[in-house]
């Protein structure tokens, strides 16, 4: 597995290569929101949680160096994918299975290290009828919500009804974003995360080759708005780019007909948007305005299917993962024009 330290850029990153001690296939990596940790699951049915070495996070030079703070069995079926909530939650870690459930994690630190206690199972949610795919966290501003999806094609949201007592959680909805799909579909997920624009998802819709803008309504149902064109394939991830004073938004998304997809989103009032378009809005309880969505950036360079798709904390460099064995790395010129600025090979 390789690993970087969050507080090198591109240019002067250091990585380092180290054993996983997983017994079977890693599925997901995920850094906690200060980038000193790291959490891994794997088809052998167990979670690790990695530390990076204080020096390590104190010297630049220094080549990362990761110890494990714990591992457990955390389900009866291969592990999808793990997420950590936003510290002001606590040390929270939701993971999603083969087994159809959602479990979440809460760390309780007077446990030893690796003593395999150390990470108690607080909740765990049934309602999919499918396997879960994928699992997001909800920007903090929105409180401590969960985002699913499962390969049945339907979306879940739940919401934590206290957060000093994770141990229950409440439905606050559900869609079908995907009729129809099958076990062998590829649904992925990810949360606007500006505090300046309503509650909204981008959703990977299957075999519907397409991503899809989902947000509130005026009947509070969540509703497909917008959707992400020129997909040949299955998307296999999408990301929502943190908002650093731009003045539009960006989504990222990963493809398995090879490409990585950059779109740009502009918001347009409906004010701005011709008579007979606001009445039909208003007519279907729609938000007063709409996204306009362009196609910014387009590339094949993976050459094979693209897995992931991820942000930095900061939404100015993108990460790529693919079948190619590579990690890239893409930044934007101050023309808005996106480029690979490293490629990062698995030897």
């Amino acid at each position: 597995m390789l690993a970087q330290s969050k507080v090198n850029t591109p240019q002067d990153a250091s990585f380092a290569a180290f054993k996983a001690d997983h017994d079977d296939v890693v599925h997901d990596v995920e850094y906690d929101y200060y980038g000193k940790r790291i959490a891994t699951c794997s088809s052998d049915q167990r979670i690790k949680v990695w530390r990076l070495k204080e020096s390590s996070a104190v010297d630049a030079e220094m080549t990362p160096e990761w110890t494990t703070v714990d591992s457990w069995k955390a389900h009866d079926g291969s592990i999808a994918k793990v997420a950590w909530a936003h510290p002001e939650f606590g040390n929270v870690i939701a993971s999603c299975s083969l087994d159809r459930t959602v479990k979440i994690w809460e760390e309780h630190e007077n446990e030893p290290l690796n003593s395999g206690r150390r990470w108690k199972l607080k909740a765990t949610i049934a309602d999919c009828k499918a396997m879960v795919q994928g699992i997001e966290f909800a920007p903090h501003h929105l409180g401590l919500k969960l985002a699913t999806c499962s390969a049945d094609g339907w979306v879940r949201i739940y919401e934590a009804a206290d957060i000093m007592n994770i141990a229950n959680w409440t439905l606050s909805g559900e869609f079908e974003a995907a009729p129809g799909s099958k076990e062998t579909d590829q649904l992925c997920i990810s949360w606007c995360p500006s505090r300046l624009q309503p509650q909204q998802l981008v959703i990977g819709c299957g075999d519907q080759n397409v991503a899809r803008i989902y947000r509130l309504n005026a009947n509070n149902q969540w509703t497909a708005f917008e959707h992400l064109p020129k997909h040949l394939g299955q998307v296999t991830d999408v990301a929502w780019a943190p908002n650093m004073g731009r003045s539009y938004q960006l989504i990222a998304t990963g493809c398995k007909d090879n490409h990585v997809r950059f779109y740009k989103l502009t918001w347009e009032d409906a004010s701005k948007t011709d008579e007979a378009v606001r009445l039909a809005q208003t007519a279907a309880g729609i938000a007063k305005g709409k996204w306009r969505v362009e196609l910014a950036s387009s590339f094949n360079d993976h050459q094979s299917e693209v897995w992931r798709v991820d942000w930095n904390i900061i939404g100015t460099v993108l990460s790529s993962c693919g079948l190619d064995g590579t990690v890239r790395l893409w930044k934007s010129t101050y023309l808005g024009d996106w480029s690979c600025c490293n490629v990062i090979n698995s030897e």
